[in-house]
């Protein structure tokens, strides 16, 4: 009777046991998910809120340049730099600024190739120094 005892209390306690431990896991499961559904929201939250700030700033800016554009000597000053109108007796000169940006292209160094050119290096010193071994 001691043994069917024993067996029973053994058997339950495997089963509630493992119950109680998935359970554990479960809600620990949960905390963790729903700690990190909560992290993320606040970064999306503090993500859009700098948002926000630029669309008012860039509201603002666009409601000075309404108010701008509602004064005829601002339109026609806007149209003169911007779409070559002239006034009467003016000359437009066109004075093209692609030659700077290739300049600046031109002087500019890319690093990635410096890197590309370094890792091949690498590799092949690698190779060359265990060939040698190899024929050692």
């Amino acid at each position: 009777m001691a043994k069917k005892k024993n067996k029973k209390s053994k058997r339950r306690l495997a089963f509630f046991g493992t119950l109680s431990l998935f359970v554990i896991c479960y809600f620990l499961f949960n905390l963790f998910y729903y700690s990190y559904r909560i992290m993320v929201l606040e970064k999306t939250k503090s993500d859009l809120e700098q948002e926000l700030k630029v669309l008012q700033k860039n509201e603002q800016s666009l409601n000075s340049d309404i108010q701008k554009l509602k004064d005829p000597e601002y339109i026609a000053k806007f149209a003169r730099e911007n779409y070559m109108y002239s006034r009467d007796g003016e000359y437009i000169i066109k004075i093209e600024e692609d030659n700077v940006v290739d300049e600046e292209k031109k002087d500019s160094f890319d690093y990635k190739y410096l890197i590309y050119a370094s890792v091949v290096a690498f590799g092949l010193i690698i190779i060359y120094v265990s060939k040698k071994k190899n024929s050692e």
